[in-house]
């Protein structure tokens, strides 16, 4: 599967702006020994790895995810096995800072980008990034995930080192998220075909806010 295929399905973020509740993500300072990047949502005995969980009715995919002082801990899940992936910043693609991932039964992969206008550029392969993740496909279920720690912040001060220094992802419209904001964010996919040249057959504009974090005890 080449970059280049990558640009041309990654008309994944382009379309109309549809109104979605405000989803929240929850603050949980044990992420790390909670969540495990391996490309499973853990939900048995009731219990999920993730402290917050969304379906979107309008593509079918689910976002779990939670984070802690410096990581969003983020699932997506679809049925199938073709492209799919979340785009955080902006409610167009311009400028949105992307996870597009994909599976098949030669590979895999999951890259960083950035919008520009109806086009995009690649940030980086997510293992290039020092990202821990991973993707896989439940032939029970038949569903597909990624999972992958980001860093909260990509661009400027107090982002990873490979981040810091990208100069693809100072193209993006916000340098990370902030505990208490409001953000924009895309969930596109196909559900017919693992080939990136193909256009979504699903996309969703929605709201998503990160939990405010609790004041150390005594303060």
């Amino acid at each position: 599967m080449t970059v280049t295929r990558l640009f041309c399905a990654v008309a994944l973020l382009a379309g109309t702006l549809v109104a979605q509740p405000v989803a929240v993500v929850p603050f949980d300072s044990l992420m790390e020994d909670r969540a495990s990047a391996d490309g499973w949502v853990d939900r048995e005995e009731g219990e999920s790895e993730y402290p917050g969980e969304l379906t979107d009715p309008a593509t079918g995919m689910t976002v779990s995810w939670g984070f802690d002082d410096s990581l969003l801990y983020v699932a997506v899940e679809t049925r199938g096995k073709g492209w799919f992936g979340i785009g955080l910043g902006t409610p167009l693609m311009d400028e949105a800072n992307m996870l597009v991932g994909f599976y098949t039964d030669d590979s895999v992969g999951l890259y960083n980008l950035v919008g520009k206008g109806n086009t995009h550029t690649v940030a980086g392969h997510a293992d290039s990034l020092g990202l821990e993740w991973d993707i896989d496909f439940d032939d029970e279920t038949g569903i597909t995930a990624f999972e992958v720690c980001y860093p909260l912040t990509w661009r400027g001060e107090g982002a990873p080192a490979a981040f810091a220094g990208n100069e693809v992802l100072a193209g993006s419209a916000i340098p990370g998220l902030a505990p208490g904001d409001l953000f924009d964010f895309i969930l596109a996919q196909n559900t017919k075909t693992p080939s990136l040249m193909a256009k979504h057959t699903h996309r969703s504009v929605l709201k998503f806010r990160l939990e405010g974090v609790p004041a150390p005890p005594g303060e």
